[in-house]
Order: C-alpha cells, then sequence, then structure tokens
C-alpha cells in the first residue's frame, strides 16, 4: 500500500517537473517575443516631442491667420480706397485738370501698395496651406504613435498577467514540494526498498 502511494507521489513529482520545464520554455520564447517587440516600442520623449510640435505649429498657424486677417482688412481698405479715388478722378477729370494729375500719381502709389498687399497675402496663404500640410502630417504621426503605445500597452498587460499566473503556479508547486518533504521527513514514516 505504501509502495503504491510512492508510485503515485513520484509520478506526480515528475509531472510537476514537466510542468516546470514546459513554463520555463514558455517563458524564454515570451521574452524573446518581449525583446523583438522592445525594437519597435516608440520612446516617450520622441512622442511628447511631436505633440510639442505639433502645438508650436498651431499656435505659429493661428498667428499666421491673425495676420493674414489684419492684411485682408487692410487690402479692403486699400482696394475701397482706390475704387472711391478711381470714381472722383473721373467725375472731375474736365474742370480739375491738374488735381487729376496728382490724384492719378497717388492711385498708382495705392495700387503699388495694393499689389505688394497682393503679393504678401498669397505668400501667407502658401505659408498657410504649407503649415496646414505639417499639421496634417503631424497629427498621422501622433495617431500612429498612439496606436503603437496602445498595442504596446495592452501586450504588457498581457506579460504582467502571463507572469501572475506563473506566480502562481510556482508557489502552488513550491507548497507541494515543501508538503512532500515534510510527508517524507515525518517521524514513522518509512522510505520503500
Amino acid at each position: 500500500m505504501q509502495s503504491s502511494s510512492m508510485n503515485v507521489s513520484d509520478v506526480v513529482f515528475e509531472q510537476l517537473q514537466d510542468v516546470i520545464r514546459i513554463q520555463q520554455s514558455v517563458i524564454l520564447r515570451l521574452n524573446e517575443k518581449l525583446s523583438l517587440q522592445d525594437k519597435d516600442m516608440v520612446r516617450y520623449d520622441k512622442y511628447a516631442g511631436l505633440v510639442s510640435e505639433l502645438k508650436e505649429e498651431r499656435h505659429q498657424h493661428k498667428q499666421t491667420r491673425e495676420r493674414l486677417l489684419t492684411e485682408s482688412e487692410k487690402l479692403n481698405f486699400a482696394i475701397g480706397e482706390i475704387q472711391v479715388l478711381k470714381g472722383h478722378l473721373e467725375s472731375e477729370r474736365e474742370s480739375f485738370e491738374k488735381a487729376l494729375h496728382n490724384e492719378r500719381n497717388r492711385a498708382r502709389n495705392e495700387s503699388a501698395k495694393n499689389d505688394k498687399l497682393i503679393s504678401k497675402c498669397d505668400r501667407i496663404k502658401s505659408i498657410i496651406m504649407k503649415r496646414e500640410g505639417i499639421l496634417n502630417e503631424k497629427e498621422n504621426q501622433i495617431k500612429e504613435l498612439q496606436t503603437k503605445l496602445e498595442k504596446q500597452r495592452r501586450t504588457l498587460k498581457a506579460r504582467l498577467t502571463e507572469l501572475d499566473i506563473q506566480r502562481q503556479q510556482e508557489e502552488y508547486m513550491a507548497r507541494v514540494l515543501q508538503q512532500r518533504s515534510r510527508v517524507e521527513g515525518a517521524p514513522g514514516h518509512s522510505s520503500p526498498r
């Protein structure tokens, strides 16, 4: 009777050792996977830098839009002023030839300013379009980084769960082995011959 219980204990002990060996090989494979994933990880400081750059680009974009609005108002004012001047010159052409000549010179100057303002507005529009492209690119990069971070978070959570299961199994194995050693070392217990 005692011999058969020892045989069962030996079988259980061998099976536990097999389980431990399997767990160790699984752990080694998981560690290899984690080391491969470490290569794909995004550093937080890079992510934070991109977010900071995006904020700065948005700030500059806002300032450029405000400048465009101001310059557009100046342009509209100048265009309106030129229209008034041209209308005034046409109505008083015959009687105020000398005044007309002076006003035409002034209108030319205003047109030159107008052309400069239009050119400036075109440059600002070009800058805005370029910055909007940069902003879109930065937002796409941030979305990609957020996706990677979420994937890494899920992977690490799964790894922690696996490690917790492994710890529980190792504690269980330790208790079983400790109980077995107590049973074998108990007084009145004779080992089979």
